[in-house]
């Protein structure tokens, strides 16, 4: 989730009031000039100032999804090349990060962004990073932006941005599609958790509506000033995250009623959204109490976990390994490696310790890669500095694919990022995409998290486009963040035998509906609904998922509204609000994407 951007692009609106280079008519008009100087120098903003800041709806951007009409695209993307050609020419021109900082909390409080403490901490944390990264990479405003916010429809115009990982020249064995298991041959049971996003602050009966806007539902919120808006017992529709008990309440169900789990993958993001108030030492006490929390829940069953975004501090903040300055990343891969080493072998520990991916086997003729996708995360601000496969992960993803091939395994990839996700960099993104296709004999399961949905992904073959040859999982956050019931997934997987195409062949999924919980304090969690049944799908093939695309496409689809109930997870504002034509198209195209550089197939979706 990107609340980052509100923030980034006040550097954009800061920068309009910094000279400009170009001739005159590059200028900013002069009274917008004046206006920001203005702010920068009172706090005060003027109406031209205001006016951008309520085209470009800062606060709100977020919630957008990156789905953003054509005007408002270009407002913002021009906005910003120009905004952060400044930014560069200032820091290169001896700022002081201090200054900039300082700068943009004032405008952040005068455009009504979000409050002081929010601005101040938010800036104050992310500045010395962007600072270091500019003056050591040369990059434009463009460049910059096309980087940044990719998922909005900016693009870069620097050729260096695409590259080609190196795979392995064994040539591509003939595909051999899946044979799916007879009736009564054995079953796996693999549970899903995704986007825990534990708050060991969170205290009922708080302010769920403080002024701080992006995060509530602690002691620091405030007493609510309405009934209405006190935080719930156990969680919160609105921007609030995961108690420790309503997380305890959800495992115990889990083990007690699914007592039949082979293993665990955890795809990240443990730490609570209160983006601007984190620090090393407080993310690891949440990593290590959430990690805790499993372990006591689940004792005996592997886990295979991938590292998410929230981890970072600052959030999103994931350098490149050869960064051994002050910025160094060592602190968290140390400490997760040492926690997940429970579940893990030891020689993975190198790897972890890294770059916090890893490769192993979970059964004889079956191995697990974890991928850390916050080297495709757009506000992974280090990419700015070097996106070129870093840590050169995606080449270790192709030779351990090789490896597993070599040795007739099958393999699960885990992560948290779907690399279809329009946040996901678009080279990088092909560059996965290139890699499954060229193994996906050898793949038996993609299974990521990131966007607290319940949903999926296609892969279709480049060569022959009509063929849907993988399916990606998306599975559903146990935060509430936001409005969204907690819940979790189990998969029904092809079992352990000679031959098993270890495919999944249903799931099932779980939750617990927020309303019917605080009311009652008596917390319920029960099943929403199994795939097959709910889709009246024989079978989980890819050409299955990708047949249901385009049923769901139809005009007045049912399908596609029990669809949107299970994507929403049933959470009540998200299904009182519904999904008009453009949402359901936009919701489909994210269906039918793996690679983000290629969203040609949604132009056949229809528009309602």
């Amino acid at each position: 989730m990107a609340n980052t951007a509100s923030f980034v692009l006040l550097f954009c609106v800061y920068a309009t009031a910094l000279p400009h280079p170009t001739s005159p008519g590059g200028l900013p008009p002069d009274n917008l000039q004046r206006e920001i100087q203005t702010a920068l120098r009172t706090g005060d903003a003027g109406p031209l100032l205001k006016e951008v800041t309520r085209l470009l709806d800062l606060r709100r951007l977020p919630s957008s999804g990156g789905l953003l009409d054509e005007p408002r695209r270009s407002l913002l993307c021009s906005t910003c090349s120009v905004g952060v050609a400044q930014i560069i020419q200032e820091v290169e021109n001896g700022a002081a990060p201090e200054a900039i900082a300082s700068q943009l909390t004032d405008l952040c409080v005068a455009l009504g962004v979000a409050t002081l403490n929010v601005c101040q901490h938010f800036f104050a944390l992310a500045e010395p990073q962007l600072h270091w990264i500019i003056l050591n990479r040369h990059v434009t405003g463009k460049d910059a932006c096309g980087m940044l916010f990719v998922g909005f429809g900016c693009e870069t115009d620097n050729p260096e941005r695409v590259w080609e990982v190196s795979l392995p020249d064994t040539p591509k064995p003939p595909v051999q599609p899946p044979i799916l298991p007879e009736p009564g041959s054995p079953v796996m049971k693999v549970l899903h958790l995704a986007d825990t996003h534990f708050d060991p602050f969170y205290k009922p009966g708080s302010n769920a509506e403080c002024d701080d806007v992006f995060y509530c539902c602690r002691e620091e919120s405030g007493p609510p000033e309405r009934p209405e808006a006190a935080a719930g017992q156990w969680g919160d529709y609105r921007f609030c995250d995961a108690p420790k008990w309503l997380l305890q309440e959800m495992y115990s169900h889990i083990a007690n009623t699914h007592q039949d789990i082979d293993f665990i993958v955890w795809t990240g993001d443990l730490i609570p959204h209160n983006l601007w108030n984190t620090s090393r030492e407080g993310n690891l006490d949440v990593i290590r109490q959430a990690i805790q929390m499993v372990k006591d829940s689940f004792p005996g069953i592997p886990v295979f976990p991938a590292i998410g975004n929230h981890e970072a501090h600052p959030v999103n903040a994931f350098p490149q390994p050869y960064i051994e300055n002050e910025f160094d990343i060592s602190w968290l891969y140390d400490e997760i490696s040492a926690l997940w080493a429970t579940w893990l072998p030891a020689d993975v520990a190198a790897s972890v310790t890294y770059s916090a991916f890893y490769s192993t086997p979970i059964k004889p003729g079956l191995r697990i890669l974890s991928i850390n996708t916050n080297y495709c995360y757009s506000f992974n601000w280090w990419l700015l500095l070097d996106d070129e496969d870093p840590a050169s992960e995606l080449a270790w993803m192709a030779q351990e694919l090789q490896r597993a091939e070599d040795a007739g395994e099958k393999a699960f990839v885990v992560s948290h990022h779907p690399p279809g996700h329009r946040d996901c960099a678009k080279t990088w993104s092909h560059q996965y995409n290139r890699i499954v296709h060229r193994y996906e004999s050898t793949i038996a399961g993609l299974f990521y998290g990131h966007t607290h949905k319940d949903h999926y992904m296609m892969f279709y073959d480049p060569d022959e486009p009509e063929r849907a040859y993988h399916v990606g999982y998306v599975a559903q956050s146990q935060t509430p963040y936001h409005k969204l019931n907690p819940g979790y997934k189990v998969y029904t997987v092809d079992g352990d035998y000679q031959g098993s195409s270890y495919r999944v062949l249903d799931h099932e999924n779980w939750i617990m509906d927020l309303d019917e919980a605080n009311e009652s304090d008596d917390p319920r969690v029960f099943l929403l609904y199994k795939a097959k049944e709910a889709y009246g799908m024989s079978d989980l093939t890819p050409s299955s998922w990708s047949d249901l695309i385009y049923v769901m496409n139809q005009p007045n689809s049912t399908v596609f509204e029990t669809f949107y109930r299970h994507y929403t997870k049933a959470g009540r504002p998200l299904l009182a609000a519904g999904c008009d034509g453009e949402c359901k198209r936009d919701l489909l195209c994210e269906l039918l994407t793996s690679d983000n550089s290629d969203r040609s197939r949604c132009d056949s979706l229809g528009s309602s």
